[in-house]
């Protein structure tokens, strides 16, 4: 993905509406500072605030009038609503930057937007590879988490931890387990729990089978009896998942083994499914061989017609990540109370999340988010201003928790870089202070832009505030 530079970033770009805020806009790069004591404008644009006729005439912008300070600007203001809002500094009538900045309400502005993957798959099932390299590959795309859940198979996610015991990766490893118990096709994802349910029937097929007779007892009367075997196997797999504290995420209805060529879920068994309520979320976007996603979409369409909420995540089910359309573009977005297993899986469980979908290649991304409309307004803001700075700077820690995996990098160079995006995360949602132009930065530039000022004025040099020519050689 090519760069992106900017010249200019307002912090914090995340703020709590209502509340006064101060506000720093600051140079990404020396050359830009803010002039001592010259004056800049910034205008500020509600993006769902006009309420007028006409496309030219808007009434709810504001503007305000300022002056460089210690190459930064600095003001306090009040974003009274919650929405983005567009900023666009000036100078004379040259703009310099446009930025965006969102306000919160009190409930969304106190979790922390997270990108992860809650179903992916390594070597040790039929995955390609290494569980604590995947972790790295995962890091290395911008992820804050992902649960590893291989088919009928926990442990994996042990190596995991293992391999960056006592290291600072800012990275979350949530539990997890592909689980398809014996007697049905459908496979359900299991995440955050504490311990295996697909150890309970693979270790103990008698134990199993006793258990699921009882679960045939309590079947509905509404189940068709084609149906009511599988039903009961899915009972018991939702009930186990509940009782090792985890989320039963129901993936894929519309996948099509290569052999069989036909849902593994039938339609109308899916539906039932989804009215059952034994699930906590819906595999709306992912699943490797679906025909189509948009399919598992218009059921969750159709479920929400007929009253059912679900929450929906999307799963890159990734197995070759070299050669996954998925990967990394179908994710969950949830926001949570910190990036820890128990915080991800209660987030999700109560629908804070997005399902998103990448669409277009590296130089025309563009997403389709899938959740609450208040939520999917608050991701598309974090995926162009957050996530995509954020992926740059954890590009590194990615690569080398790979190489730490294999003994050729010190815990140090990691937890340096995860320092970085920490302190980057912390100032753009206001947790910490912006990092103001120190006194040796400020008299650096002070000296070469006195040669330049010095030198002929030529198109291109905005430190004139005008793109124009004045004078060339």
């Amino acid at each position: 993905m090519l760069p992106t530079p900017r010249n200019y970033a307002v912090w914090p770009a995340v703020v709590l509406a209502g509340k006064e805020t101060h506000m720093t806009i600051i140079a990404e790069e020396r050359a830009f500072l803010a002039f001592e004591d010259v004056e800049y404008t910034l205008k500020i644009v509600p993006i769902n605030g006009d309420e007028t006729d006409y496309y030219d005439a808007p009434v709810t912008h504001r503007y305000l009038t300022f002056r460089g300070h210690n190459g930064a600007l600095e003001f306090d203001y009040t974003f009274e609503e919650e929405m983005e809002y567009r900023l666009q500094l000036y100078r004379d009538e040259t703009l310099l930057e446009d930025m965006r900045v969102y306000a919160l309400e009190e409930d969304l502005y106190a979790l922390t937007p997270l990108r992860g993957d809650l179903h992916g798959h390594s070597y040790r099932s039929d995955g390609r590879r290494d569980p604590a390299a995947l972790a790295g590959h995962y890091r290395e795309q911008g992820y804050d988490f992902f649960a590893l859940t291989d088919h009928n198979r926990f442990y994996p996610g042990g190596e995991i931890d293992e391999a960056y015991e006592g290291v600072d990766t800012g990275f979350a490893r949530v539990r997890g387990e592909e689980v398809h118990a014996p007697g049905c096709m459908a496979h359900i994802v299991h995440v955050g729990g504490k311990r295996s349910v697909a150890a309970q029937y693979v270790n103990d097929k008698e134990t199993y089978e006793k258990q699921l007779a009882e679960c045939e007892t309590r079947v509905p009367e509404n189940v068709p009896e084609v149906y009511r075997k599988r039903y009961a196997c899915l009972m018991w797999v939702s009930e186990r998942i509940h009782e090792a504290g985890g989320l039963a995420i129901f993936a894929h209805p519309f996948w099509r083994p290569a052999k069989s060529m036909v849902n593994n879920v039938q339609e109308p068994f899916a539906k039932l499914l989804l009215k059952s309520g034994m699930f906590d979320a819906y595999e709306v976007v992912g699943g490797v061989g679906q025909v189509n996603n948009n399919l598992s979409l218009n059921l969750w369409n159709d479920m929400r017609a007929e009253g059912v909420k679900i929450p929906a995540v999307a799963s890159s089910d990734v197995h070759k990540i070299t050669e996954a359309a998925s990967f990394p573009h179908h994710f969950t977005v949830c926001f949570a109370e910190k990036n820890e297993n128990d915080a991800i899986a209660s987030a999700v469980k109560n629908g804070l999340c997005v399902a998103v979908e990448a669409m277009g290649d590296e130089y025309r991304r563009c997403y389709r988010c899938y959740g609450s409309l208040r939520l999917v307004n608050y991701a598309h803001f974090l995926l162009a201003n957050y996530f995509a700075p954020m992926q740059r700077l954890c590009q590194g820690t990615g690569v080398m928790m790979r190489a730490y995996a294999m003994e050729e990098c010190d815990k140090a160079v990691i937890e340096g870089m995860t320092r970085v995006c920490h302190d980057w995360r912390d100032r753009f949602f206001g947790r910490k202070a912006a990092h103001l132009p120190g006194e040796k930065i400020r008299a650096f530039e002070e000296k070469w832009r006195d040669a330049q000022m010095k030198g002929p004025k030529t198109k291109g040099s905005r430190i004139y505030g005008t793109d124009k020519v004045t004078r060339q050689i």
